[in-house]
């Protein structure tokens, strides 16, 4: 039997975490060790919250630690604007959750963990890098302790409509990830561009999810506020579930060592870097996109026996499959709607 993967998520949930933490919760190869929270795309207590309702709905006993609040940059910047006013797109979650978190400090609980894990873990890195900079501050010897990290984010090559682009989750906290730079861990990143230019979903592609079965549902539920802007097209980017599809399917990636660095005091955020065979980062530069989409919707397919039958769940379909500031009518949450899925594009 192959061994599992020991790896722990550091997540500012958000609709792109929400589909990649969708995809690692029920990923065969993967055993998730803890889940910490940052704030990011919302703010702290919603992305707390998330995190919990998301093992809530598919009945996840994971632990989760909230991690903190102030950043170590001074930017205040958050993203409801594409992430919607709970960070869940058209989704409405509940305001409690039967899952908690822990009550302890996110950096010593990651370095105990870490610790009596040595080379065990990997660190995967969804967000701005808020907590992990704390646990390096806090705990600097924590590297030797870390099998690696992947993380998504950073836009050394740009993006397909920008090529200066500066990742939101490097420019919400520069100097927290100036200290993943200058960590000498083993670092992987997945940047902005692998999501936005290489594994999108087409509009089509959203419908389709929406009508294979309910954990597709749900996605496209979270995917109707989350159009990527600035592209000729509706696409949904696939960045956060690119750094998870990485660590399952390395081959179909290909990559390049790099020396990565940040801009943390004029154009604060932009990531700057050359290719080396000796740099600090390995850098993602392009995947097949049929193979990385394949992966998903046959994943997708095989969660087919997950049935979501929260009532506040069936209530946000059927609101956002009319207008979803509407609230529907008492009788149109009893059942679930019967859709047909047709052959993606």
């Amino acid at each position: 039997m192959k061994k599992l993967m020991k790896i722990v998520i550091d997540t500012d949930p958000g609709v792109d975490d929400i589909a990649a933490l969708i995809f690692a919760l029920h990923e065969p190869q993967f055993d998730i060790q803890l889940l910490t929270v940052s704030s990011g795309n919302v703010h702290m207590d919603k992305t707390v919250r998330n995190v919990c309702h998301l093992l809530d709905i598919f009945n996840k006993d994971i632990p989760v630690i909230r991690g903190y609040d102030q950043r170590l940059g001074e930017s205040d910047e958050y993203a409801y604007h594409i992430h919607g006013p709970e960070g869940f797109g058209w989704y409405v979650p509940p305001k409690t959750t039967k899952h908690q978190p822990l009550n302890v400090d996110c950096a010593d609980a990651l370095y105990e963990l870490f610790k009596k894990n040595p080379k065990e873990i990997t660190f995967v890195i969804l967000g701005p890098h808020t907590n992990f900079a704390y646990l390096l501050q806090k705990h600097p010897d924590v590297v030797k302790y870390i099998k690696n990290v992947v993380m998504m984010g950073g836009s050394i090559d740009g993006i397909k409509c920008n090529r200066h682009h500066r990742s939101f989750n490097i420019r919400t906290d520069a100097p927290a990830f100036k200290y993943t730079v200058d960590s000498k861990a083993k670092i992987t990143m997945c940047p902005s561009k692998i999501g936005r230019d290489y594994v999108y979903f087409t509009e089509q592609q959203v419908a389709y999810l929406g009508a294979m079965n309910d954990v597709g549902k749900f996605m496209e539920m979270c995917f109707q506020t989350y159009w990527e802007p600035g592209y000729d097209e509706k696409i949904i980017a696939n960045c956060d579930i690119a750094a998870i599809v990485y660590m399952v399917h390395p081959k179909i990636f290909n990559t390049k060592r790099a020396y990565v660095d940040v801009d943390t005091e004029v154009n604060i955020g932009a990531t700057t870097g050359h290719f080396d065979k000796k740099g600090n980062f390995t850098v993602i530069k392009s995947v097949n996109r049929k193979q990385f989409q394949d992966e998903i919707f046959n994943r997708v397919r095989e969660l087919d026996e997950i049935e979501i039958t929260d009532r506040d769940f069936w209530r946000n379909v059927h609101r956002g499959l009319t207008d979803p500031t509407k609230e529907p009518e008492p009788e149109e949450i009893v059942k679930k709607p019967k859709r047909k899925a047709t052959k993606a594009d």
